[in-house]
């Protein structure tokens, strides 16, 4: 007979991990059959396996929950994978979502493992700012999917997105219209911001700079989008080009970062810029399928990357939107 640690040499990587679920389901078996009390605790069972096996894992632990001697801690980074064992077989109550800080983690009850655009968000947008803003690349990617990009509803959006020439004529109460536009009527309780959309933007993720620190989806977006409008903001003032941004037809998002690197190969905040150019595109092409990045980002260096590039010139904090 072939001893474990000889098999192990030859196996592949795929196979060594099949082996290893085999052993875990031997052992999980024999405790079932022998009436053992056990508490199973699971990191990230599913990584690394195709939809099929991830979906016969979660059946599994399904399974093993309905006996009254197992008990189960299930620890996961993956919403996706998170948001389909609730729906299996855990209580909402008894999800958690753990945030890290420098001296501290922070456990809070989870949110948003629901369509959070039409249970949350749809509904408060109206009256809650932060609601609205995160609504903002939604509502661009609905257009896109039903009316395409030259639809008057995705190019606003757009103009909240990335710094453009009329991204400064955006009022607050022009995305009561976009939702008008695309959901056949008005939000109900209607209280919208005396200003421009980012002035709303700026004003809310300084406020979540002062926040309590807990996993809240829509601040994330919020910070994300500030700081991508701050980025766009220095970069322009600094290439100082007065054709720009209108003569970008191209990704503004790694147009302007390479006009700068160009321009100005020594500037001090390149490598901020490169961070911000990793961290924000695909992020922002939010969807109701596409938002599991979002949430994974740390809250801390949401803050700490906006707080960076909010600092690099005083003028951000007296000038409009160039």
């Amino acid at each position: 007979m072939l001893k474990k640690d000889a098999l192990l040499k030859v196996l592949a990587t795929d196979e060594k991990r099949a082996f290893y679920i085999l052993n875990i389901i031997f052992e999980i078996e024999v405790r079932k059959k022998a009436g053992q009390r056990t508490l199973l605790i699971v990191d990230d069972a599913a990584d690394s396996f195709d939809y099929k096996n991830k979906y016969a894992i979660i059946q599994y632990l399904k399974e093993i929950a309905e006996d009254d001697n197992f008990w189960h801690i299930i620890l996961t980074h993956n919403f996706d994978f998170r948001r389909t064992i609730q729906s299996r077989f855990i209580n909402c109550k008894s999800c958690f979502m753990v945030t890290r800080k420098e001296d501290r983690i922070a456990i809070s009850r989870v949110v948003g493992i629901k369509n959070v655009f039409v249970n949350d968000w749809k509904t408060q947008f109206g009256y809650e700012p932060r609601k609205r803003i995160a609504c903002i690349p939604f509502m661009r990617n609905l257009v896109e999917f039903t009316k395409g990009k030259d639809n008057p509803n995705y190019v606003k959006p757009t103009s909240l997105l990335h710094i453009k020439d009329n991204t400064g004529d955006f009022q607050d109460g022009d995305l009561f219209e976009i939702h008008k536009n695309i959901f056949g009527e008005l939000p109900a309780n209607m209280d919208p911001f005396k200003g421009t959309v980012p002035d709303l933007v700026f004003k809310e993720a300084d406020g979540c700079l002062n926040d309590g620190y807990s996993a809240n989806f829509e601040s994330k977006i919020v910070l994300l989008i500030a700081v991508r409008l701050r980025a766009e903001q220095y970069m322009l003032r600094r290439i100082s080009d007065s054709t720009l941004p209108g003569t970008i037809t191209g990704n503004q998002t790694t147009e302007l970062p390479n006009r700068l690197r160009r321009n100005f190969p020594n500037d001090a905040e390149i490598a901020t810029m490169d961070r911000i150019v990793l961290m924000s595109p695909e992020n922002l092409h939010l969807n109701s399928f596409m938002y599991e990045p979002v949430l994974d980002m740390s809250d801390e260096h949401l803050r700490k990357t906006y707080s960076d590039v909010n600092a690099f010139r005083p003028e951000f904090h007296h000038g409009g939107i160039p």
